[in-house]
């Protein structure tokens, strides 16, 4: 019994003393990639309308015109968008609203919340109406993409259309992935998480940059100003991992609502995306909304809007012109 409970302490202060150091060192590391990415829109308060807990939104605000709200990808951050697509649209006539998603870059997330599509929709249009916008066009890039559709199907009246950038519109393999699944728990996310840490600190973001945009080269600049190590800090490490792993019962809950949905649909897709195959999300998202046009770019990953701004601009034109 003495044998066994030496064991026991020597175990528990084990974990205790690799818990204590893999939260020091993600400690340090935050404070670096903080230090080097920091915010660089501005803040408002929102309730969360689930919760009620008031959480503090990023977002960054540029230009003049109807607006166009940017909600970027998995492990993603507004970063995405400002680098040059917001003055894009802002040379065009719109107002780019690009938002942090609630747990990502630097807005907040309830406490204990994971995070469906339609839960961090509300808490965006919590943010809108914080800052005094109404029925904007709303473009959501990968995980976005099922952010902007949840909007469109939960509150259409609300927004003037949506713009799938390469969404995810359907179930997606990795959210059946047993490593997001650990990543998210308590137990078997901080070693995860440190593994990633230690990859980033060595190596930077440039492979997994590089990864994301291929058969394409990212754009001169792109991956020492997203700030993609932002994504590997280990509460925001946790949400992405509880909202992939939590993705596929969301779409299965808003697939049955598409045929009703009663806004203007752009998707915009390339016919070489990986990550999410053009005929697996917007191909089958057209065949259940024959009302939505879908643009297919020839040869282009997943990073369509990086590839095809010009598309991009002239979707949201199509619906700004519709009455």
């Amino acid at each position: 019994m003495r044998k066994w409970t030496r064991r026991t302490l020597l175990l528990g202060l084990g974990v205790g003393a690799v818990a204590y150091g893999c939260t020091t060192r993600a400690s340090q590391f935050t404070a670096i990639i903080e230090e080097k990415f920091p915010p660089i829109g501005q803040f408002i308060e929102v309730s969360d309308p689930q919760t009620g807990q008031m959480l503090r939104l990023h977002y960054d605000k540029r230009g003049s015109g109807p607006p166009v709200v940017l909600i970027h990808g998995a492990s993603g951050n507004l970063r995405d968008f400002t680098f040059s697509l917001s003055d894009v649209l802002a040379a065009e006539g719109f107002t780019a609203i690009a938002f942090d998603r609630p747990g990502f870059g630097y807005s907040d997330r309830a406490n204990g919340q994971s995070f469906m599509p339609s839960a961090q929709a509300a808490v965006l249009r919590a943010g809108l109406d914080a800052i005094g916008v109404k029925r904007p066009i709303v473009m959501g890039h990968s995980f976005g993409g099922a952010v902007a559709t949840a909007w469109a199907v939960d509150a259409p009246e609300t927004i003037r259309g949506a713009v799938m950038l390469a969404g995810l519109t359907y179930p997606w393999p990795a959210g059946d992935n047993a490593y997001h699944a650990a990543a998210s728990t308590a137990v078997f996310g901080p070693p995860i998480n440190a593994l990633v840490r230690n990859r980033a600190l060595k190596s930077g973001a440039e492979r997994a940059v590089a990864w994301v945009f291929k058969p394409q080269q990212p754009p001169l600049g792109y991956a020492g100003y997203i700030g993609a190590e932002l994504a590997s800090r280990p509460k925001t490490f946790r949400e992405n991992g509880r909202d992939i792993t939590n993705i596929n019962e969301a779409m299965e809950k808003l697939i049955p609502r598409y045929p009703s949905i009663n806004v203007p649909i752009e998707l915009i897709h390339g016919t070489e995306d990986a990550i999410l195959p053009i005929e697996a999300h917007a191909r089958r998202f057209k065949a259940a909304l024959m009302s939505a046009n879908l643009t297919e770019l020839k040869g282009v990953g997943h990073m369509a809007h990086h590839a095809a701004p010009k598309e991009l601009v002239a979707a949201a034109k199509r619906i700004r012109d519709k009455r």
